[in-house]
């Protein structure tokens, strides 16, 4: 299902600092936010990984999500728009 999804973006899923191959007024930022515990996370963004999505390292630090004793991590994709 990863495959699916990231099928429509112009990069390598595993890199996603790298440049679109299309203008910047033609693509649409994504962002997936996971939040839990620490240990909870860096699990999941393991697995979602190994399922096709980036690599640990593309992922934001841990996070203190405010009023709660829960972190969050923030990835950031993009895809182009109108498609």
């Amino acid at each position: 299902m990863a495959d699916e999804f990231l099928s429509d973006f112009g990069f390598d899923p595993n890199y996603p600092e790298s440049p679109p191959s299309y203008a910047s007024g033609d693509r649409e930022r994504l962002k997936l936010i996971l939040i839990g515990s620490a240990e909870g996370i860096r699990e999941m963004i393991h697995k979602m990984h190994q399922r096709g999505l980036p690599e640990a390292g593309s992922w934001s630090r841990l996070l203190p999500v405010p009023n709660s004793d829960e972190v969050m991590s923030v990835l950031m994709l993009y895809r182009r728009r109108g498609e």
